[in-house]
């Protein structure tokens, strides 16, 4: 038997180097700063800037399966060395194009005119390493974390990622320059910038390459693998349903001795409880046949899809609406602070809301989740607590971008909208992989989530380029994306969001009511 001492020693390290990751994984959020720079170099429309934007959007969930099924196979470490190689292949292009594209600049030539879609494929490189290092992040704390915590083992990796957006932003107060209009320091350097955190997260995740491991728990090991597909049956078929409530922590299935009315299997505890790991579980094929065909599993990606792209896109194009708003005549020569440091404002709002929020709703739904002494009493809302939580996140979102669409018009009510955004996307991206981790096999949790993700990228991929679109219809003819100042900008798009999450509420109610019937069906 292995010394605690040594366990407890390469589990601080596992765990301080996967949250590392996590901390400095948020590339792509870090955008709208350098955005309106960018779009200045490549001499290109809003709604290529958009694109650029969405490409490691794209990257963020394209491989996400992979990465997860890769981190399922052969662990975090490897996949935490794939994204240090994917951060410095990312960020050494985006640095050499944008340079290229400045230098022409400087020369009177215009940029390539396929120079913004290398710029895009570089950044969708840099997408692709967020993938991977939070893949080897969060999958390494939450297959070593004991399942009763099922919400903390999410909600802290997904905390702290929240929080690379505020620290890769404040290293941008670094690398900023003096205006060439005022003379304030408002300007960022990009080049310089771009370099730093390119560094940065390619060491950091070379370094958890190494130290990143998956150690299970005894006492996760020790529950037997039972119902390791969708515990709720679709049609008829309604074995497995837990009778204390789909979103319960209490893991009947692992304890409850054979009775009369149980049909035993394989898979069925004979005494109630295990005392060896199982190694009965579903082939990979197997229970992903059954998850591709379980019609909870797509309705749950599609809110996922309704609620989270709005919300992606919002962030990747904070930098065009604070734009928008802070160039309003009217506004303009009033503006306290400088456009640059009203999204850096904005970034750490989202950055530190998301992060608090995470840790408190992951902890929420894990206390209300929990059976109590009387199980069969419990009220039907703790039994879906997690879904309640998503619910109120996707109704939340309606409120805001419905305003958003109707009565923005300065700066100063868009932090409404970024507060509303940071808390329903932590919400959303806490609880829904620890609704996974509990519904589907805790040995695919990899796979599965990263499977799920993939309506997050649909979404974004919608929502994002159509922002763009829309904004350059509302341009005053110039054919420069960045002289759009009219409420026209955003308008529709906010329109558009808040219609979006009104549908994502109707799919959790309708996804709610399906597993509350199923479960008293069983009771």
């Amino acid at each position: 038997m292995q010394p605690r001492p040594a366990r407890t020693h390469h589990r601080v390290l596992s765990g301080a180097a996967a949250l590392a990751n996590c901390l400095t994984a948020g590339a792509p959020f870090v955008f709208a700063l350098f955005s309106p720079q960018l779009q200045s170099a490549l001499q290109v429309t809003a709604s290529k800037v958009n694109l650029i934007a969405s490409s490691a959007i794209l990257g963020e969930y394209a491989l996400a399966a992979y990465f997860g099924s890769l981190a399922d196979r052969r662990g975090p470490g490897a996949v935490s060395f794939v994204s240090a190689a994917l951060f410095a292949t990312g960020f050494s292009g985006l640095v050499w194009r944008y340079k290229l594209a400045l230098s022409r600049e400087l020369e009177g030539a215009p940029p390539h005119d396929a120079e913004w879609v290398v710029v895009a494929s570089c950044w969708f490189f840099v997408g692709c390493g967020t993938a991977a290092s939070y893949f080897a992040g969060i999958i390494s704390l939450a297959k070593s974390t004991p399942a009763r915590h099922s919400g903390l083992a999410i909600g802290v990796p997904c905390a702290v990622f929240g929080l690379s957006p505020l620290f890769l932003s404040s290293v941008a107060s670094f690398f900023t320059t003096a205006s060439s209009v005022d003379g304030r320091r408002d300007m960022l350097d990009v080049a310089k910038y771009l370099t730093c955190i390119g560094v940065l997260l390619t060491f950091v995740n070379l370094v958890g390459g190494f130290l990143i491991q998956e150690l299970p728990w005894e006492e996760n090991l020790d529950k037997p693998f039972v119902d390791v597909v969708e515990p709720f049956g679709d049609g008829d078929d309604e074995c497995g349903v837990d009778q204390y409530g789909p979103d319960s922590g209490f893991d009947s299935s692992a304890t409850r001795p054979v009775g009369a009315d149980q049909v035993p299997t394989e898979r069925t505890a004979l005494l109630g409880a295990s005392t060896a790991p199982s190694s009965s579980v579903t082939t990979p094929s197997g229970s992903l046949r059954a998850l591709v065909s379980s019609s909870s599993f797509w309705l749950l990606g599609a809110v996922v899809l309704l609620a989270t792209g709005p919300c992606e896109m919002y962030m990747a194009s904070l930098g065009s609406v604070v734009s928008s708003l802070s160039r309003s005549p009217a506004l303009h020569a009033a503006a306290p602070i400088s456009a640059l440091a009203l999204r850096k404002r904005h970034i750490a709002v989202i950055s530190v809301v998301n992060t608090l929020w995470r840790l408190v709703v992951g902890g929420a739904s894990d206390y209300l989740a929990a059976a109590g002494p009387d199980k069969d009493r419990q009220p039907a809302w703790r039994r879906q607590v997690r879904l309640v939580f998503v619910a109120v996140a996707c109704v939340g979102l309606a409120a805001a971008y419905g305003w958003g669409a109707t009565g923005l018009a300065t700066p100063a009510g868009l932090w409404v909208i970024t507060f509303v955004t940071a808390v329903a996307y932590g919400t959303i991206f806490t609880l829904t992989p620890a609704l996974v981790r509990t519904r589907w096999s805790p040995a695919d949790f990899g796979r599965n989530w990263g499977l799920l993700t993939w309506f997050s990228a649909v979404g974004a991929l919608v929502f994002t380029p159509l922002f763009g679109v829309l904004r350059d219809l509302a341009t005053d003819g110039t054919g420069e994306g960045s002289s759009c100042t009219s409420t026209r900008c955003y308008r529709p798009i906010f329109a558009l969001s808040a219609v979006s999450a009104t549908l994502a509420t109707a799919l959790v109610g309708l996804l709610a009511t399906r597993w509350a019937r199923r479960t008293g069906a069983s009771a």
